[in-house]
């Protein structure tokens, strides 16, 4: 292994298993309101429109944590902000669990998806914060393939875990127990990873803010900085067609065991997979065109859904490229990420970008719903893919005329 920078001499880097560890939590916050409290809302005579306002509770906290990430960069330590927020998502979960469902508790329960969610971005930027100051140039790449695994695990089988013990274990507050129990495990992780060392103190935390927000500013005025910002924003490599797949089952022909397969275990194995390789490619060449490269896999995976035989190996076989081409994405986007931000103001400078790609997701998901709409599945699929192409064309076409200073950290 490599020495970590700034470390003391004769460190070593720690394997970037740790870091999926420490991330898991997050995907677990996602994911068991999304498979658990709907299939519990569901069985509960409650409608689809309510179960998808309280999973959206989680999405709106992590559209806008990049408005609270300087407060992550510069106050508490890393380690200690993990902590905090780990004990506060405990809480969430052992509420979520016990809180029995109906149409009395949705406001209850949608505060605490907030909440819980709010505090899980904490535990995000103390994750990222500890990923910078842990790895290297080399290892970087790799880093993000194993931290977004963790996140898109703890999404699918998080959530499925979380549900199993509401089903099987006695009580629904030892559901809560045990679910406070994995996150408990997850943070002793942080005993295997070197604190980052603070470079304001003495200042006080107005003023770490301020130049929390500088040191975004100067990367978003380098060059470098700006073609990532470009791509990031771009409206590609997002997976929006995912979130049709279940209702895309009855037209393949696909029976229920084997969409339960693909949207479930099947489907966690291909995005870690995926996450695994985007890793890995950001690791070997220049981080943007790794990106690009995914994005291109994925508009790929788009085409390939669209011309697979309409039965249930056709809707596995695309189904699962095309998860597997969104866990490339989404590993490569934050190799590139991390390629650009250096330690200082880590979780301020990695949310911006991870925002953006964001917005572009949720443009991308209204584009696909429009298209379905009016073209049916065929016609979206192609939109999804020509869209993607037109945009990586467009990058190209932009890039070399982005202008900027030389980056510094």
């Amino acid at each position: 292994m490599t020495a970590v920078p700034g470390a003391n001499a004769g460190t070593r880097a720690p394997h970037p298993w740790l870091f999926a560890v420490l991330y898991f939590p997050m995907g677990l916050m996602i994911g068991y309101p999304s498979v658990a409290l709907g299939y519990l809302a569901s069985r509960a005579g409650l409608a689809v429109s309510t179960s998808a306002a309280i999973v959206g509770m989680a999405f709106f906290a992590h559209a806008f944590k990049f408005v609270w990430a300087p407060l992550g960069d510069s106050t508490l330590s890393r380690k200690r902000w993990y902590l905090i927020a780990a004990t506060a998502m405990t809480g969430g979960l052992f509420t979520l669990t016990v809180t029995p469902l109906g149409a009395s508790s949705v406001p209850l329960l949608s505060v605490v998806v907030l909440g819980s969610n709010v505090a899980a971005s904490f535990l995000a930027f103390a994750t990222e914060g500890l990923m910078a100051h842990n790895t290297t140039v080399r290892s970087r790449g790799r880093a993000a393939g194993w931290f977004q695994s963790g996140n898109q695990f703890g999404q699918t089988a998080g959530g499925g875990l979380g549900l199993w013990f509401v089903k099987h274990l006695p009580a629904t507050w030892m559901a809560g127990l045990a679910l406070a129990a994995v996150i408990g495990l997850c943070a002793l992780a942080l005993t295997r990873l070197e604190e980052p060392p603070r470079a304001w103190s003495g200042e006080s935390v107005g003023g770490r803010l301020r130049e929390a927000l500088r040191a975004l500013v100067r990367l978003l005025r380098s060059r470098d900085g700006r073609i990532a910002l470009l791509l990031a924003a771009l409206p590609i490599g997002t997976g929006a067609a995912q979130f049709l797949f279940g209702a895309l089952g009855p037209e393949f022909h696909a029976s229920a065991d084997t969409v339960s397969f693909v949207l479930g275990a099947g489907g966690g194995v291909a995005i870690v997979l995926g996450c695994f390789a985007g890793g890995w490619l950001a690791d070997r060449i220049v981080a943007t065109r790794a990106y690009a490269l995914a994005c291109a896999v994925s508009a790929l995976a788009a085409a390939f859904m669209m011309v697979a035989p309409r039965d249930s190996f056709g809707y596995a076989a695309s189904t699962l490229f095309y998860t597997f081409a969104l866990g490339l994405c989404v590993a490569s986007l934050t190799g590139m990420v991390l390629a650009l931000i250096g330690e200082h103001a880590a979780a301020t400078k990695i949310n911006v970008f991870f925002a953006f790609n964001t917005l572009g997701g949720l443009g991308m998901i209204r584009f696909d719903g429009a298209m379905h709409d009016r073209f049916a599945t065929s016609g979206m699929l192609a939109a999804e893919a020509l869209a993607g192409f037109a945009c990586l064309a467009c990058f190209v076409l932009l890039a070399g005329r982005v202008s900027g200073a030389d980056r510094s950290d």
